[in-house]
């Protein structure tokens, strides 16, 4: 398995910028090479695109970097508990939305 990943070098030791799918104390092979920044997408199609072929955790990631800064009022953990709820489905946070 390979995978691109950004990380920062920090106190000696290289700090992924997001978690990475290993089992700790694994053992991997680094390359590295000084990144770039990131180029803004051209547009939402683009952002959509990149989505849509995220064949790995850490593609999503990245292509999610795209998207537009938060909003800071919008919880999409909470939505979707909301949503789970609304259909009859087992909460995410609680047993709510069960019947009994």
């Amino acid at each position: 398995m390979s995978m691109k990943v950004q990380a920062v070098y920090q106190g000696g030791m290289f700090r992924p910028l997001h978690p990475l799918p290993l089992d700790e104390g694994e053992t991997v092979d680094l390359t590295i090479a000084k990144s770039q920044p990131l180029a803004a997408p051209a547009n939402d199609e683009e952002t959509t695109r990149r989505l849509r072929a995220a064949a790995t955790i850490a593609e999503w990631i990245e292509a999610t970097e795209m998207l537009p800064a938060d909003d800071g009022g919008y919880d999409i953990a909470s939505a979707l508990d909301e949503n789970r709820i609304w259909s009859g489905e087992r909460g995410l946070f609680s047993d709510e939305g069960i019947d009994k």
